[in-house]
């Protein structure tokens, strides 16, 4: 029996493509209008497809919003690690990084805004995506320069987590509270960053 002529299967390509093309257009919306004004269907209207397209590529809203994240972290990695191709020295390839992510997000506000301080979302979806093993190769770089500055592994996970909520916490302070008239963000984060690799001993001023 024949096989019944139709439109033949899309490619990978053309997946991805499509699927970008989705996302984009809800980073768009979001923009301009904040995460509530997407909808699986404003989003149809706006491509140019029937909802069920859309849904054939995203499971819903949340599907798209994790979407969205792993791009702005990829496109975050993506920089620091185009920085640091030609820099051997450890510790300055680690001071580095960290000043590249904390001016990424001072630079992208709508993107920290996004990662960071979405609204609609469930812990769920947040564990889920925080959990996922490519997100957490955003965050193990860290890890893994300190390891290399510091030398002791029983410090590097403290270490790294306090960098990390330190960074985000500075990024957080500039970006929502722009009135208040901030040291310069390399300034703040150079002190962050010689606070984890030369803490003060405190069982010396005991």
């Amino acid at each position: 029996m024949a096989k019944t002529a139709g439109r033949p299967p899309r490619s990978e390509s053309d997946i991805l493509e499509f699927r970008s093309k989705i996302a984009k257009q809800a980073l768009a919306i979001y923009r301009a209008e904040g995460f509530g004004a997407v909808s699986m269907r404003r989003l149809a209207k706006e491509v140019g497809c029937a909802p069920m397209t859309i849904y054939a590529h995203f499971e819903g809203k949340q599907d798209i919003l994790r979407y969205l994240w792993a791009d702005v972290l990829t496109d975050m990695s993506g920089e620091i690690q185009g920085k640091l191709e030609r820099i051997n020295v450890p510790a300055e390839r680690l001071q580095i990084a960290v000043q590249t992510f904390v001016s990424y997000w001072v630079d992208h506000p709508d993107h920290f805004r996004l990662v960071f301080m979405s609204n609609d979302v469930t812990r769920s979806d947040v564990s889920t995506f925080v959990m996922d093993e490519e997100t957490l190769a955003h965050f193990q770089m860290f890890s893994d320069l300190l390891h290399v500055v510091l030398q002791d592994d029983r410090n590097v996970k403290a270490s790294s987590d306090t960098l990390i909520s330190g960074m985000i916490g500075i990024a957080l302070c500039i970006n929502t509270i722009r009135d208040y008239p901030w040291t310069d963000a390399r300034m703040m984060t150079d002190r962050l960053l010689a606070s984890i690799i030369s803490p003060v001993d405190f069982a010396s001023l005991s």
